[in-house]
């Protein structure tokens, strides 16, 4: 199983990449920022029995690599609850996620790691 997402650039980030001719990593940190609790969904289909939350960049965890790919490194709380069970719990976890620019839609497509399925 791997998860993906589409983010959807603004009209001035979208602008900013056309000049620029790439991405850049404050542009990464601040689209990753805006979008946390979308990501969050993202990486929500991961988990069956937690829910996401509180997703943030690791500092420094971004790569560009030589095919226009950028990975980089999300930090993440899983909460757990239940009443009935006494159940009450938060971890954290991180994940790998590459992300790929799509010019013509101004959007970074989001991939999650692939998960085999047991």
């Amino acid at each position: 199983m791997q998860s993906t997402y589409q983010l959807k650039l603004s009209s001035v980030q979208q602008e900013s990449v056309r000049l620029t001719a790439n991405i850049t990593s404050a542009l990464v940190e601040e689209v990753i920022s805006l979008n946390a609790d979308q990501i969050g969904y993202m990486l929500q289909a991961y988990y069956s029995r937690e829910k996401v939350s509180k997703v943030n960049l690791i500092p420094g965890s971004i790569n560009f690599d030589a095919q226009g790919s950028i990975t980089l490194k999300l930090e993440y709380v899983m909460e757990e609850y239940n009443a009935c069970s006494a159940i009450n719990t938060e971890q954290k976890d991180k994940m790998t996620v590459t992300i790929d620019a799509d010019q013509e839609t101004g959007s970074l497509n989001l991939k999650g790691e692939n998960w085999p399925e047991l």
